[in-house]
Parts: C-alpha cells; sequence; structure tokens
C-alpha cells in the first residue's frame, strides 16, 4: 500500500452504493397480479469478534503477579499491571494466547495494547452475537428481538464521530453471524432494527471504500439526484400504505445518505487493491485449516486498512472463528461445550478441549490480530503518530472463560484512540474478596465489573458524551441486565455501587 496525501475523488456510484438504487418492494403498491470525529485528529474503531469463548484465564491472561496497582473503586479493589513480553527463541509472550514471533510481537507494539480482565453480564445469556457491541440478548439471539444498534452503528450515525458524511459509514464482515445492529432508517430512532448486511467480496468493499484518482474527470451531478426525486414523488401517492410510506423513507434515508457520501474526499492517491477474492465458510476446508481462515479474514482486514489509511471509513466490524483445526464431527459440540475440560474425557478421549481453545485463539491473535495491528503500527498518521494510535481495535470473544457464560469476559484492546486511551495496562477488575464462581474447578473466579460498562467507555473514547446513549440511572451503554430467576447466578453477586460505576471510564484507561 502506497500512502500519497490526495483529495482526488470520483462521483459516481461504485460498489455496495450502487445496491440502494434497487426500488425496494412495496406490497401496498403490488397489482392483483403480482399480489402473491470530533474536533482533532480523526478517531478509527475496528472490532473483531471470534465465537464461543471459553479461554481459561492462566491461557488468556499474563501473570497475576504482575499485577502491581491496587485501586479502591466501587467497593471492591481493581489491579492493574503494566504489559511486559517475555521473549525466549523467537517468541514473544504476555500469555499462552497472547504471543507470536518476536520480530512482531515487539515491545512497543505490547506497550500500545490493554488487556482487560473480569468483566461481567449479570445474566445467563448463553450464545450470543450481542455481547460484543451492546447488543446484549438472551439464550439464542435467533428467538429474542434486537434490543438495540451496536456501537459500530451508534458510532456511524454520531456527529460527534464522523463531522462530515464520509464515502463509508461502516464496513462489516460476518464469516459467521453479523455482530452488527441498525436502524431500518438510520435517520429515525424509532424504526425497526437489522442485522447489517455483510460484505461478500473483497473487490466490492474495495471498489466502495476506493477511487482511483483522475484528474481529468468532469464532475457532474450524481446521479442519485433524479432517483430521489424519483422516489420522493412516489411516496406522495394516494395509493401507498403507512408501513410502505415508512419503508420508504428509510430507503430515502439511506440514498440521501449515499449522496452525502459521494462528495466525502479521498486522503491518499493510487493503492495497492486486492489480488484474490479467497473463499469463506462452508466452502472447502474451511473450517479445519486455520490457513484457509486466516487468508480470508486478511484479505478484508487489507481492504479494511486501505480505507482506514485514506480516511474513507473510520468503522469496521469482522465477526468469525478462531483459527480452528478440528476435524472431528463438531467442534461446537466436541470442543467448544468443553472448554473446562484440561483432559480427554468420554466420549471423544482423544479430545483436549481447552487445549483446541488455548492454540486456536493463539493462531487468532498472531495470525489475525497481531497482523492487523502492526500493519497499522507501519502506517504514518502524521505528528509523528501511527494509524494505530489514532484508533482503537477490539478483540472480544462471545463467551468468558466458560462458553455459555459471559463472565470473566476478557478484551484485548489496541491503540490510543488519539491520545484518549492509557495503554501498556493489564487490568483486573475481578472482586476477589468476592463470592467464589465454578468453585472447585480449574476455572474458580469472581464476579468484576458491568460489561455495559465496558461499552460506554469504548463510545466515550471515541468521543461521544454519555448524555447521547444513556438510558438507565446506572449509565453504560444499553441497560444493567440484572438477575432474574432464571439465571443460576447468586442473587447480589454485583452490588449497587458496581452498576452505577457503568457511567465511569473503566479503571486505568483514560490517558
Amino acid at each position: 500500500m502506497k500512502k500519497i496525501a490526495n483529495n482526488s475523488r470520483r462521483m459516481f456510484l461504485r460498489g455496495m452504493g450502487g445496491a440502494l438504487l434497487t426500488i425496494p418492494f412495496l406490497s401496498s403498491l403490488e397489482t392483483k397480479e403480482s399480489s402473491a470525529a470530533p474536533t482533532g485528529k480523526p478517531k478509527r474503531f475496528i472490532a473483531l469478534a471470534t465465537n464461543h469463548g471459553g479461554v481459561r484465564g492462566s491461557n488468556m491472561h499474563p501473570a497475576q503477579a504482575t499485577l502491581s496497582d491496587t485501586l479502591a473503586y466501587a467497593g471492591i479493589s481493581v489491579r492493574r499491571g503494566d504489559l511486559q513480553l517475555a521473549v525466549q527463541n523467537g517468541r514473544a509472550s504476555l500469555s499462552p494466547v497472547l504471543s507470536g514471533d518476536s520480530s512482531v510481537f515487539t515491545q512497543g507494539l505490547a506497550s500500545k495494547l490493554n488487556v482487560l480482565r473480569g468483566l461481567d453480564v449479570a445474566r445467563y445469556i448463553a450464545h450470543n452475537e450481542g455481547s460484543h457491541l451492546g447488543n446484549v440478548t438472551s439464550n439464542d439471539p435467533s428467538g429474542t428481538p434486537l434490543l438495540r444498534p451496536t456501537l459500530d452503528q451508534v458510532l456511524a450515525y454520531s456527529d460527534a464521530f464522523y463531522p462530515s458524511v464520509p464515502k463509508v459509514r461502516s464496513m462489516n464482515l460476518a464469516a459467521v453471524g453479523s455482530i452488527s445492529v441498525g436502524h431500518e432508517n438510520p435517520m429515525d430512532a424509532n424504526s425497526p432494527l437489522q442485522s447489517m448486511p455483510s460484505s461478500h467480496s473483497v473487490f466490492d468493499l474495495f471498489a466502495a471504500v476506493y477511487t482511483p484518482p483522475d484528474p481529468t474527470e468532469v464532475k457532474r451531478s450524481p446521479v442519485v439526484d433524479s432517483v430521489l426525486a424519483d422516489y420522493k414523488r412516489l411516496r406522495n401517492g394516494g395509493r401507498i400504505s403507512k408501513a410502505d410510506r415508512d419503508r420508504l423513507d428509510a430507503h430515502i434515508a439511506r440514498l440521501e445518505d449515499l449522496e452525502a457520501s459521494l462528495t466525502a474526499t479521498q486522503s491518499c492517491g493510487e493503492v495497492t487493491g486486492p489480488t484474490e477474492d479467497p473463499s469463506g465458510p462452508w466452502v472447502g476446508d474451511y473450517f479445519t485449516n486455520p490457513d484457509t481462515q486466516a487468508r480470508y479474514l486478511n484479505a478484508y482486514l487489507d481492504v479494511m486498512l486501505i480505507a482506514l489509511s485514506c480516511d474513507t471509513c473510520r468503522i469496521g466490524t469482522v465477526s468469525s472463528d478462531i483459527l480452528m483445526d478440528y476435524v472431528g464431527a463438531d467442534y461446537h459440540q466436541d470442543v467448544a461445550h468443553r472448554s473446562h475440560q484440561s483432559t480427554p474425557e468420554a466420549p471423544l478421549e482423544d479430545v483436549n478441549a481447552q487445549d483446541h481453545i488455548r492454540d486456536g485463539s493463539q493462531r487468532y491473535f498472531e495470525r489475525v490480530f497481531l497482523r492487523f495491528i502492526s500493519r497499522m503500527e507501519a502506517i504514518d498518521d502524521g505528528d509523528g503518530q501511527s494509524l494505530l494510535d489514532s484508533s482503537l481495535v477490539a478483540w472480544t470473544q462471545e463467551s468468558g472463560i466458560r462458553t455459555h457464560d459471559n463472565l470473566d469476559w476478557p478484551v484485548v484492546l489496541a491503540g490510543g484512540a488519539a491520545g484518549t486511551v492509557s495503554t501498556g495496562n493489564f487490568c483486573d477488575y475481578r472482586h476477589l474478596a468476592g463470592p467464589v464462581i465454578y468453585e472447585g474447578s480449574n476455572d474458580e473466579t469472581q464476579p468484576g465489573l458491568m460489561l455495559m460498562q465496558y461499552h460506554g467507555t469504548l463510545l466515550q473514547a471515541m468521543g461521544l458524551d454519555p448524555s447521547s446513549y444513556e438510558e438507565s440511572e446506572y449509565g453504560g451503554y444499553g441497560p444493567m441486565i440484572d438477575y432474574d430467576a432464571d439465571s443460576w447466578f447468586p442473587h447480589g453477586m454485583w452490588s449497587e455501587t458496581v452498576k452505577h460505576a457503568a457511567h465511569d471510564w473503566l479503571p486505568f484507561l483514560k490517558a
């Protein structure tokens, strides 16, 4: 990728934008025959999410002995320590999972990470796609309603994050279920929620986020203008139903947004785009070959990196599995649901589930997350800062240290969000004097701070004021999902003081 300062752009529809020109199906018009960023340096946000989780704390996190500082906070004691790499035989490590080639995983890069432990949802929510970005739902979200937009979509339509309309508001890759949720009409907070569409081709994504400079182009009025006029005439017709009018309003809002995006500037000249469009899930050896999985994910992340560096889009989400190599019949049941096992057990006596999860997670960290942030670190963002310095990149997992439970939920963050976030910290928010969870097992742990506080911290780091997103007395993003009779969690595990702290930044992270 060659980064050149240049504001060249072309004003015509490309890539994903062209799809918006298709008129939506409006049932009330059927014939009878057919009725059957804030001021300062721009910030970027990328969320990488992996399925299941279930990584034991001793495999995921740095050693407890590194926690040198203690803070009395919200009625409990929380701790932090510096992230310090151990390097041996060409391998650099913070933990068994957080390890990689020492030529890439340097102490300088480690000092731009934050590793967080001890974030909880105060309710059993089992398999979900919402814990990553704030659309926290109950068991298996296919049977539960979408509750609110995810953080990426909150940012995508926030004037505090995007002072002007970008070329593309957000990018979304869903190798597995999409973690991005937004309003059908992004300008109407009362419109229905929907999972956001995912890219299906790196070439289409590249065409959407990057336009080759053409100094000979004669600017003209966007084609969208005439299409938008037709839509508005249709809306005011007497035959259209209210439901279809609402749907058309949503489509018009997105079309108007697209038209505004066509005037967005692009801060780079010629770049090298993708040369292949690798096949994804359900094709060939995808779910058993880590090389195939990494090639697919990294192809998309490389295009997302172009968008970030050209400043045509500042938001991206990627949802996938870890880099698995299990060749058995059912990874979900054979491995993920046995995360608590440390030795092979019947009926699969050759499967050591925790080792599979640990090794697949380590491969993901090194070959996807670390690769991506190291490339961000290599791109100059001006004033002696790298693209990583002005960004926040999160890697989160579906569950905490046991699959199905969002307790002791791990987070790996990279980047300082343009000087907003303190980095180089291992933070443990667990209340070590509190009740013991999973007592007597290898996964013993304690309750910590609330996941909603983490989500609110991300939004504040990106420049949003809490008054723009908080909806309950507790603060944070989303409602405080509390204990109920259907949960196995002991009543009162999280104090009211801890819950009310969700309004704050998470301890140790504010620069």
